[in-house]
């Protein structure tokens, strides 16, 4: 193998350590934190957390916690009076459970849509959380209220679920009445609304690929916040310690994000003036969204309207429900097109073989196949390559102190004997695509996860771990695949000189060990088919080189 193609390999393995930091940060794993027990809602008065301006208390409770189950075709949903919020909700479509109580991050769990009336409520713990709401049903609207002081000011507090028997979308709708004698003017100028401080499905949120984020769309622009230093590897440290962080600006919506499901609050009549998230490794990932409001009147009221996303990160249902959010999917633009045609090659190629795994290795050997023509033209380049490997030493020899002239001795060389010093990259190059496409496929598609393949792999979308020894996973298929990498260059590089060149060889399947070793099973697997496909094909051409020089 020629230095440069080796140069050029090791440029493309850089590109994909830099997709990886740029696109895939890792998280670090999150210990539990001790859950404070608030006071019960029951009681007449429960003061906020934190000084404020702004005091909040509950003065009416609704008696004992009730439940109110509503069903529609996407979802069956529990809510509670309880702080008002959703407990349970069921994905109908995917029979999947959106709701995680049990979780290592000290949250709830709950979609509760809270109503926070200054940073400290959202920052602690909401009275209203524990409070048990009074309500009203009216078919699939379901209307709580209570009643607050703030500043001394007796406030009704609405907030309404309208579920739509159809449909991604439903609508959270808010009403707050002055019923005092007394203006009542905020800290901030506004009040905030979030959704929750989860989203499922239950997953290992240990694994980086698990992680939970932050989501909003500011000034137009779509952002992502995951807590995570965001470095190689797991290097770096996380949030730094500031409880919550927010930003000023024109808000169109807010959510969470889960590895395949999106919450997301979409405000009614005008976008927010800011966001909020919360950022200590040991909470939830609560997101608000900050709504103006200087002071409410006595006798007045504001309402604020909100439709909600809740389900998968698909930009089709994204955009029935709201053509604002469909930049949530989060997908490349690029890559998109590759990504959607491999995952429908693959479950086109499922409904023949009955199982993804085997599709997953149809589909390799089909690409291969396609990309044949390239592979044996790279093949023939590399062989001119190392014909002209002493002339090109002579060059070096001769014009070793004038590199100048040596570049261009050695670019008339390669034109004289219609050599292109890169074609050994070309199938590499022009494959790329397909590896980022498959690897966003098995990151993001629900329709890949715990998709399982033969004897240890259980899940194409997850690492292929077969044991845990102190916290260290041990995945085979990356050792394969490395060993696989390393027999590849060496089959191909057997004519090859030069001490850089070899350290080089040993270099690489060393870096794509740790590039490769969390990273979804079925991606490995398809990179180490690519390789063994490639080792069959160099060691035929070995052998009728051989057999060719004999003769």
């Amino acid at each position: 193998m020629d230095k440069k193609n080796i140069i050029a390999i090791s440029l493309i393995a850089a590109l994909w350590v830099g997709y990886f930091i740029l696109f895939k940060p890792e998280q670090p794993k999150r210990k539990p934190a001790d859950k404070k027990v608030e006071a019960e809602a029951t009681e007449a008065v429960t003061e906020t957390r934190g000084v404020s301006p702004v005091a909040m208390r509950p003065v009416a409770a609704g008696g004992a916690e009730k439940l109110v189950t509503v069903k529609t075709k996407k979802f069956a949903v529990t809510l509670s009076s309880r702080g008002a919020a959703i407990t349970e909700c069921n994905y109908v479509e995917r029979n999947i459970n959106l709701i995680v109580k049990e979780n290592p991050f000290n949250a709830a769990g709950i979609l509760d849509f809270a109503v926070n009336f200054s940073d400290d409520e959202f920052d602690g713990a909401n009275p209203l959380g524990n409070t048990v709401w009074m309500y009203r049903q009216e078919g699939n609207k379901i209307i709580y209220y209570t009643y607050v002081q703030v500043n001394g000011n007796p406030v009704r507090i609405e907030k309404a679920y309208i579920f739509p028997e159809d449909g991604y979308g439903f609508r959270v709708e808010y009403r707050l009445i002055n019923n005092g004698r007394g203006s009542i003017a905020l800290k901030n100028g506004s009040v905030i609304f979030s959704p929750g401080d989860l989203l499922g499905p239950a997953l290992d949120y240990n694994n980086s690929y698990n992680r939970m984020m932050s989501i909003y769309s500011l000034n137009g622009s779509f952002e992502k916040e995951d807590k995570s230093g965001g470095s190689f590897l797991g290097c770096g440290s996380s949030s730094g310690g500031e409880p919550v962080k927010k930003e000023t600006g024109s808000t169109n919506w807010v959510g969470l994000m889960s590895r395949y499901f999106l919450v997301i609050m979409v405000p009614e009549g005008g976008a927010g003036s800011g966001v909020i998230w919360e950022n200590r490794k040991e909470s939830g990932f609560r997101t608000g969204i900050y709504v103006p409001l200087n002071s409410l009147e006595p006798g007045r009221e504001i309402r604020k309207n909100f439709k909600v996303y809740l389900g998968e990160k698909d930009k089709k249902k994204l955009a029935s429900v709201d053509a604002s959010i469909v930049a949530a999917a989060d997908v490349n633009k690029i890559i998109e097109p590759i990504r959607d045609f491999v995952i429908w090659c693959l479950f086109y190629i499922n409904k023949l073989v009955g199982n993804l795994g085997w599709a997953l290795v149809i589909f390799s050997i089909i690409t291969k196949l396609v990309f044949l023509p390239l592979t044996l033209k790279s093949t023939e380049s590399m062989k001119k390559m190392q014909q002209l490997a002493p002339k090109l030493n002579e060059l070096k020899a001769k014009y070793k102190d004038k590199p100048d002239v040596m570049q261009q001795e050695m670019m008339k060389m390669y034109k004289e004997n219609k050599v292109n010093p890169m074609g050994g990259c070309f199938p590499l190059l022009l494959q790329m695509p397909f590896f980022f496409a498959l690897y966003s496929a098995l990151i993001d598609s629900i329709d890949l996860w715990r998709a399982p393949f033969i004897f240890w792999m259980k899940d194409l979308s997850m690492p292929d771990t077969v044991l845990t020894v102190s916290g260290f996973n041990l995945n085979i298929l990356p050792i394969i695949m490395t060993a696989t990498t390393f027999i590849q260059q060496k089959l191909s590089a057997v004519d090859a000189g030069g001490q850089q060149q070899k350290m080089m060889l040993m270099l690489m399947p060393v870096m794509f060990i740790f590039i490769f070793w969390s990273m979804p099973s079925g991606l490995v697997l398809y990179w180490a088919l690519q390789n063994i496909f490639q080792i069959a094909h160099q060691l035929f051409i070995n052998v009728r080189t051989k057999k060719e020089k004999k003769s």
